[in-house]
């Protein structure tokens, strides 16, 4: 398992503040909600935010953080924009299960699935992710003091607050033999801000210009980049225990998963407003019950989501080395690295199913072709050549490291794509793109 490409997804203030730095400004004009366009303020104001979020309003689709207002646009020069980091809900079908596929990030039509009230047990967003079935938030996107201003004493309090006592209270239960005697079990009932624990708000990353409408009113547009996260928590580690999630004979999980590292307790994501992603060996996304099938005690995983409290975390991405071989194969990459003055670029990544398969769906010998091809922005092929896959024995996957080096000239590649063809019909079994504005 390759821990970088899994803390690397809790890096993006990082990468946002050196965009931010930019003197070239990522957008000319923005779409907000109410059908106001806004242009790029001359000369360029720049700004970031990495800060705790303490209001949202649903009507200007503002974020307010660090003393600021980041309004959330319809589009930026025609190009939809989606809050980095979470999920809108998806679509559920007749056994209220997400639809595969079906879901997206959070947008300026949906800026709502943002509040604690749609994000709790029975709000609007209940589903979220292949495989799963949302329970609800268990933490605020405020910090716990801001959120009893908010609600202490409604109904959202006691369902936050419940919700985080009873899937707490079950992985105690399932997993007693492994975690330590002192641990607190919260009352199944809460109720009392005292018996949660107290938390930061959710964090809102952000980098971008300042925008004018036509009466010079100022928007602060994050057209280099937004992200929403509660936490930035990260474990990884072999697992101790697991308890398998319970299915009832309709589809529907009734009881989640959860598994322990170290002291910790964790279970898939049940916040509707964030990712839920179960990933298998070299980064491809595998279904949550693949995951679950694969994990055993001893499993090596690497999770990052956010905390509750000091011992119960949400994971929004949980890293393991499944494979799922009922699907398609897939091509991952990552360390990405591209040089312009030395005209050089290299990765490296994974081929899960690299054997061609036979008319009955099994493995032979003969390994596919795998191709790298480096592209302009016109969609132009620069290069493209063969790459040699090496197999590891024990997984069975193939891993290739691509190397170039005064091939083309690094500053026209735009888009690069890996592909695999069969070697015996020449046909094509997997392509994977990626633009190098996106891995860079």
């Amino acid at each position: 398992m390759d821990i970088p490409l899994t803390l690397k997804r809790a890096s993006l203030a990082a990468a946002m503040l050196t965009l931010c730095g930019s003197a070239a400004a990522q957008g000319l004009s923005a779409l907000l909600a109410d059908g106001t366009t806004v242009n790029i303020k001359f000369p360029l104001e720049e700004f970031t935010t990495e800060s705790a979020i303490y209001g949202l309003d649903s009507a200007t689709k503002q974020i307010f953080c660090a003393g600021i207002g980041v309004s959330v646009p319809v589009s930026i020069d025609g190009g939809a924009v989606v809050i980095g980091g979470t999920g809108d809900g998806g679509e559920l079908d007749a056994n209220g299960v997400v639809i595969p596929g079906s879901v997206g990030g959070i947008q300026a039509h949906n800026f709502d699935r943002l509040l604690d009230e749609n994000a709790v047990a029975n709000g609007t967003a209940p589903g979220n992710g292949a495989g799963i079935n949302f329970a609800g938030a268990a933490r605020s996107i405020y910090s716990t003091d801001r959120f009893m201003m908010n609600h202490g004493g409604t109904r959202i309090e006691g369902q936050m607050f419940n919700q985080f006592a009873t899937v707490r209270n079950t992985a105690l239960v399932r997993h007693a033999a492994v975690l330590p005697t002192a641990t607190l079990y919260v009352p199944s009932s809460v109720g009392l801000a005292g018996d949660y624990p107290s938390m930061s708000g959710g964090t809102c990353k952000s980098a971008g210009h300042v925008y004018l409408d036509s009466v010079g009113n100022e928007y602060y547009i994050p057209d280099l980049g937004i992200v929403i996260e509660l936490s930035e928590n990260v474990v990884g580690g072999l697992v101790r225990s697991v308890s398998q999630p319970i299915v009832n004979s309709s589809g529907v999980t009734v009881e989640r998963g959860s598994m322990v590292v170290g002291d910790m307790m964790i279970m898939l994501n049940q916040d509707p407003r964030f990712t839920a992603n179960s990933l298998g060996l070299g980064g491809s996304t595998i279904p949550s019950e693949v995951m679950w099938a694969n994990l055993e005690v001893g499993s090596a995983v690497i999770v990052v989501g956010h905390m509750i409290g000091e011992d119960f975390m949400y994971g929004q991405w949980i890293e393991t080395d499944a494979v799922d071989v009922g699907a398609p194969p897939q091509i991952s990459a990552e360390q990405w690295l591209f040089t312009d003055a030395a005209n050089r670029i290299r990765f490296r990544g994974f081929l899960d199913k690299p054997f061609v398969l036979d008319n009955a769906g099994n493995n032979t010998t003969t390994l596919m072709s795998l191709h790298v091809a480096f592209k302009d922005a016109a969609g132009l092929t620069l290069l493209d050549r063969l790459e040699e896959l090496t197999i590891d024995p024990l997984t069975g996957v193939g891993q290739y490291r691509v190397r170039s080096r005064d091939e083309v000239n690094v500053a026209d590649v735009a888009q690069i794509e890996m592909y695999a063809t069969n070697p015996i019909s020449g046909l094509e079994v997997i392509r994977t793109v990626w633009m190098r504005a996106d891995v860079e």
